[in-house]
């Protein structure tokens, strides 16, 4: 998908988020692809949970875009993944990508207060010389990076006591890249890696 095509779908499923009816006080899911892509109906069922995830996001279009995705719901939870495409698009550093994230929760802390917020890990790419990769994806992001913004963000959340659900440490290989077990192609998680994420979001619903 080139970044036209990711634009487009953006704005589409903005549109659709910000147009649908909705009670406050509900669970709400925000971030990029690994949220949007999570099927509440499949996993979820019964639960009262909203997926305003959107393929492609980034800190900086989630900043602009979080009234309409998050406040507005004032939510009871609020489950946030976020910053891998910060790298791969828009090449930014660890400091920007960081400093972005925390402006997002202080923002929800100062116009939805009884929000609580969990931070989910940013999910390590697998580089595996295999054909099937998405070269595209994989090769524009750096573990390493991805590895430190979540060092720093665990250290956030323990020192303003945000709940921090580290999904990495049951994803990822002992190279501390994405197990290709939970992914299609190296980026993207596949059946079996929504079902590990389930199961530990299920623990705080």
């Amino acid at each position: 998908m080139n970044m036209t095509n990711i634009k487009k779908h953006y704005n589409l499923k903005l549109s659709e988020i910000a147009h649908r009816d909705y009670d406050k006080e509900q669970i709400v899911l925000l971030g990029d692809c690994v949220i949007e892509n999570l099927d509440i109906e499949k996993y979820f069922k019964g639960y009262a949970i909203y997926n305003n995830g959107i393929s492609g996001d980034t800190t900086v279009s989630l900043i602009e875009t979080l009234y309409k995705r998050a406040i507005k719901y004032k939510p009871s939870k609020l489950f946030i993944s976020i910053g891998s495409n910060d790298f791969g698009f828009d090449n930014r550093t660890v400091k920007d990508v960081y400093n972005n994230i925390i402006e997002i929760i202080k923002e929800i802390k100062k116009r939805s207060k009884k929000t609580e917020i969990y931070l989910l890990t940013v999910v390590p790419v697998n580089p595996a010389n295999d054909d099937y990769i998405n070269r595209e994806f994989v090769d524009s992001r750096d573990n390493s990076e991805i590895s430190m913004l979540n060092y720093y963000l665990k250290n956030y959340a323990v020192r303003n006591r945000i709940k921090f659900v580290d999904i990495n440490k049951h994803l990822k290989n002992n190279f501390d890249q994405l197990n290709l077990d939970y992914s299609i192609d190296g980026f993207h998680l596949n059946e079996m890696g929504y079902q590990v994420i389930t199961d530990l979001v299920k623990q705080y619903v």
